[in-house]
């Protein structure tokens, strides 16, 4: 289930990219080359179209994370017997600290 839900995610993210790149921004994109898109119903049709296919794509990607995050935490995981390990104290270890070395001392001579 986690494969087939990456594998959506990452066609959407593909999808929204292209999306993107299509639309027409602040006085030019690649919405004019395209004629098929300007063949769904007009030019002020098909920027509102692919402004709703932004919108529903990069819902869908939001969507798609968090249904992610509940399989990924309600599955088996090995972060559970991290956690399992860090509460159970697991092994100690102990930290010494290094000790410098005397200061010579310096005896007048007379």
């Amino acid at each position: 289930m986690d494969i087939l839900i990456a594998v959506v995610l990452i066609l959407a993210s593909v999808l929204l990219i292209v999306v993107v790149m299509v639309q027409n921004s602040k006085g030019g994109g690649l919405d004019q080359s395209f004629g098929v898109t300007n063949q769904l119903g007009g030019a002020a049709q098909s920027t509102e179209t692919i402004e709703k296919v932004t919108w529903y794509l990069a819902g869908g990607i939001a969507v798609l994370c968090l249904v992610s995050v509940m399989f990924v935490n309600s599955g088996s995981s090995s972060a559970g017997s991290v956690k399992t390990g860090i509460e159970s104290g697991g092994p100690t270890t102990t930290v010494t600290t290094p000790t410098l070395p005397a200061a010579p001392t310096n005896t007048p001579s007379n």
